[in-house]
């Protein structure tokens, strides 16, 4: 009996500081997440979702996991799906479940692409599309994944959404072999079979071309600072965007949703502003629409769309909404004002936009962080959400020789977000900086 009860103080020794290790973690993650932080709305929602003891609230867990998604997390979106597919904390729907899939798939996730590319193919949970499966296939094989480069080597060899290439076949299962994937040497094995002598020299160069280019695209983001968000303001290349984002870059490219690439100059920068105004090599179809027409108005919605917290291989931008929230910045700055949008690191020199996708302002990363710091003397890193209004943005652009088109007259209207969204992409890129 003696033994007994001293196992048990010694398990509850054991367990005790455990449970206020576990309480200081969630109480820390409600902060983060509470202040709008999608990193710690994710962790939240996770810890709701799969704790197993008093605290578990799997409802209140999804709430938490949709703010972090809504704002582009990437693995916050994949939670969502498994969420919906298996049923936890919401009723199983396999529809939610996918559009999650291919949300979180466009933020770059390898593991939701594959897991998408299967589910495409099966055609159990999803209409079948073999095109739409070999290209989520193909997205997570170009970030490595050898499961998903053992299947794509298999596409190849059937035929299957692709083109039947057996010399493609070959060089994804060489790459998952190369990555030590245990089925893929006897895949492998059965490729070179049906290959000449020549072929097989072919693709050992194109496996050999891919490790390289890898190791290349990884020194080329390990040299790059955190990517910013611009837009495009004239039709001959010209766009807006943070100061910050372009501060000190030995090279700046700029990237569409489609995953295009150009390159830009700077044509002018204000760091008192925290604007750039660049020239790119792209011509914009679309171009963003000012409003000068009126000011913005305190409690009006806005949204803001960029790119924050993307991937490098990520295409999706960031759609966001909030109210204005003050018409001055920090120290009653009225070239600035306040919204309740949180911002993530590279969603700086995004379009604010009224229900009209007209742009209101630009957004500030993280100005106002420095600013804030600087008015409490040191004490405060936290942003207040600054956003550089429209009329300071226009004489910006004015002042440098930059055309620029403006909307006024038309009355605000009540557009869906997702309108606005869909316009705002349009003429919204990333912007990389090459130290």
């Amino acid at each position: 009996m003696r033994l007994g009860l001293a196992a048990v103080v010694a398990a509850l020794l054991i367990c005790v500081p455990d449970a206020a290790s576990r309480a200081q973690d969630l109480s820390e993650a409600r902060k983060g997440a509470v202040a709008g932080d999608a990193r710690s709305q994710r962790i939240y929602g996770q810890m709701l979702l799969k704790d197993t003891g008093a605290r578990a609230d799997p409802r209140e867990g999804i709430r938490w996991l949709a703010a972090a998604a809504e704002q582009g997390d990437a693995l916050a979106r994949r939670d969502l799906a498994n969420a919906y597919l298996n049923g936890t904390g919401v009723p199983k729907n396999p529809r939610e479940a996918i559009s999650w899939f291919r949300k979180a798939s466009e933020s770059g996730d390898s593991i939701s692409q594959s897991t998408l590319a299967g589910m495409l193919a099966d055609g159990k949970l999803a209409p079948k599309d073999e095109k739409e499966s070999a290209k989520w296939m193909r997205a997570a094989a170009d970030q490595g994944d050898s499961s998903a480069q053992l299947a794509l080597g298999d596409y190849y060899r059937k035929g299957f959404g692709v083109e039947k290439d057996l010399l493609q076949a070959y060089v994804w299962a060489s790459l998952a072999s190369r990555a030590r994937n245990p089925k893929a040497s006897d895949v492998r094995r059965e490729i070179v079979q049906q290959l000449s002598a020549d072929q097989r020299r072919v693709g050992d160069r194109l496996v050999q071309a891919w490790g390289a280019a890898r190791v290349a695209a990884k020194a080329v983001e390990a040299s790059a600072k955190p990517t910013g968000t611009g837009f495009f303001v004239s039709a001959s290349g010209h766009i807006l965007t943070n100061e910050q984002a372009v501060r000190g870059c030995r090279e700046l490219r700029i990237r569409r949703p489609d995953q295009s690439v150009g390159v830009a100059t700077l044509v002018a920068q204000s760091p008192e502003e925290d604007l750039a105004v660049l020239k790119s090599d792209f011509r914009a179809d679309i171009i963003a629409s000012f409003s000068t027409d009126r000011a913005a108005t305190q409690g009006e919605t806005v949204v803001a769309y960029g790119f924050a917290l993307s991937g490098p291989l990520a295409s999706a931008g960031n759609l966001v909404s909030g109210r204005v929230t003050a018409l001055a910045g920090l120290d009653r700055d009225n070239r600035f004002l306040q919204t309740s949008i949180t911002l993530q690191p590279g969603s700086g020199g995004s379009p604010l936009l009224d229900m009209n996708a007209r742009v209101v302002g630009v957004t500030t990363a993280s100005f106002g962080a420095q600013q804030a710091n600087q008015a409490s003397g040191g004490g405060s890193s936290k942003s207040p959400n600054l956003a550089v209004k429209v009329e300071a943005a226009a004489a910006f652009l004015a002042k440098h020789g930059v055309a620029f088109s403006v909307t006024g007259g038309a009355p605000r209207t009540a557009t869906a977000a997702e309108e606005v969204g869909a316009r705002a992409k349009r003429f919204t890129v990333r912007v990389e900086c090459l130290a």
